[in-house]
């Protein structure tokens, strides 16, 4: 798969909030579920957000080294060709 930067920053930028989202879902359970849910949730989501950097993030970066890391700040610019 070939991607423009564009393209492929905007893909890390939407990699990104998916994954922060997962992860927050996951602490918000603490306590309000089974410490085996609990547990079984979280192994879950570890198992997507490895699948989601492996297979989506890990090639982006391969063909786009300059936008590992993309800060928090870059996450948050408009869409435009750097």
């Amino acid at each position: 798969m070939t991607l423009s930067r564009q393209q492929s920053q905007s893909i890390v930028r939407t990699v990104a909030q998916v994954m922060d989202e997962l992860d927050r879902s996951w602490l918000d359970l603490k306590g309000k579920c089974s410490d085996a849910d609990f547990a079984e949730y979280g192994s879950k989501v570890a198992a997507a957000l490895d699948n989601l950097s492996c297979d989506v993030l890990v090639p982006i970066f391969q063909q786009h080294p300059e936008l590992e890391p993309l800060t928090d700040e870059d996450l948050m610019q408009p869409e435009q060709e750097q």
